[in-house]
């Protein structure tokens, strides 16, 4: 049998996906990296800095996921205009994905601003945590347009498959903005803003540096990119982006759920809820590299109605998520003791995040497909399925057992609110690419 790839750096074997993965793995781990650096930097200085530190990065990045439908949709929209070779459809959909990411981090800033009080109460922030946490928070606002700009360009960079580059993009930026940081906190007298400016330069360099890489892509041409036209593929990109703004809303709402849900039990199930929560966000980081690559091929599939290499790519990503799922049910086990050690030495805190840790080991077999059909769904632009089944998800997996934790008073009710959700995101992701397949054939 005559071996199937798109190109002849990507073969849609085993190998060919997870080395073709490897660069959005090791990207996708790279995201959180910046704020762990940063939390170590403060978390070593000052104690109240953490705290206004924690603040203002859960409230930017609820609104960073929220919108990262500019993501998921640029990837799609313009794997798909590259893999029919339409130059004209190539430079309307880029024009659009970076006039949209302008207008929704400018936007969103602005809003952020203005909003910023209310929001800090929303949450809590008082005494002299407040004045830190909205210093801190203010300063990350001048930078949060380039942070959405540059996001949705690497995934322009991602939907020409330039994979490679964008991990080394993302890597210096990493690098720079950790670096900075220190330097900033270590030489000067900013105090908790040095690390604030640090993310801002950082962000600032990404959106700068990927605008270069995407204008040095073949596929694009300046002058083409100024004048293309935008009207047909507004109403369309927006349609795919309201779609996805819907589904990362609920998936957003359900996290911010599960944690207020913990704090309502008190401080050691809240404890325990956010250490059991790195474990669980790390895995869907690490996988989430598998999920950019199917979003991509199956962008490029669907374009040239090629069922035969969907079919093939899709059965071994699937393998390959078995594979990581497997792997990290195993050590989450096996290393169970040593995993928690690095959070916590509180016994009350260990004894509630053991009783959970289980279901939290044993529920990556399944979570880690989870992660690859959403790709795949993305890359089809079944942007409406996701969204219409991310709903009845929540109401009907998730829902129950966070109302049900209410009389439970556990925390294990709300962790199984989020795995429920979790295996419905299976099953319909399952259900979506099988209609896909029969539509093509």
């Amino acid at each position: 049998m005559v071996e199937k790839s798109i190109s002849s750096s990507v073969k849609l074997t085993l190998g060919g996906l997870f080395f073709f993965s490897l660069p959005n793995i090791f990207g996708s781990l790279l995201e959180p990296v910046t704020g762990i650096v940063d939390t170590a930097l403060i978390g070593n200085r000052d104690t109240t800095w953490l705290a206004a530190l924690s603040l203002g990065v859960v409230i930017l990045s609820s609104f960073t996921w929220v919108f990262n439908f500019l993501i998921h949709t640029s990837i799609q929209s313009v794997s798909e205009a590259y893999s029919l070779g339409d130059s004209n459809q190539i430079h309307s959909r880029v024009k659009v994905a970076i006039l949209l990411s302008i207008l929704v981090g400018l936007i969103s800033s602005i809003l952020l601003y203005f909003f910023s009080s209310p929001v800090f109460d929303f949450v809590g922030a008082e005494g002299e945590l407040r004045p830190l946490a909205l210093e801190y928070f203010h300063i990350r606002l001048v930078g949060q347009p380039f942070l959405i700009i540059g996001g949705t360009l690497i995934s322009i960079l991602r939907g020409f498959e330039r994979v490679r580059s964008c991990f080394i993009l993302i890597a210096i930026s990493t690098l720079l903005n950790s670096g900075l940081s220190w330097i900033f906190l270590e030489f000067t007298d900013l105090g908790l803003a040095a690390v604030a400016w640090g993310s801002v330069i950082g962000a600032f360099f990404t959106a700068v540096i990927s605008f270069i890489l995407v204008l040095n892509t073949k596929a694009i041409v300046f002058k083409s990119l100024f004048i293309a036209e935008v009207k047909g593929e507004w109403l369309s990109f927006g349609k795919n982006s309201f779609n996805m703004f819907c589904r990362s809303m609920i998936l957003t709402g359900s996290f911010f759920i599960c944690t207020k849900s913990a704090a309502r039990l008190g401080h050691i199930p809240l404890a325990s809820h956010q250490i059991l929560l790195e474990f669980w966000l790390f895995s869907s980081f690490f996988t989430d590299g598998l999920a950019l690559t199917g979003n991509i091929l199956a962008s490029r599939f669907k374009a040239i109605n090629d069922i035969e290499s969907f079919q093939s790519m899709k059965k071994n990503l699937l393998i390959l998520s078995l594979f990581f799922g497997v792997s990290f049910t195993f050590f989450y086990m096996v290393l169970e003791r040593q995993l928690i050690g690095i959070f916590t030495n509180d016994p009350a805190v260990i004894s509630v995040v053991k009783s959970i840790w289980p279901y939290l080991a044993f529920s990556q077999l399944f979570l880690c497909a989870t992660y690859v059909y959403d790709g795949l769904l993305f890359g089809l632009g079944r942007f409406d399925y996701v969204r219409k089944h991310m709903f009845l998800g929540f109401l009907f997996s998730f829902l129950p057992f966070i109302i049900y934790s209410f009389y439970g008073d556990q925390l294990i009710w709300v962790w199984l609110g989020l795995i429920g959700l979790g295996f419905y995101r299976v099953f319909i992701g399952y259900f979506g690419s099988i209609n896909f397949n029969r539509e093509l054939s």
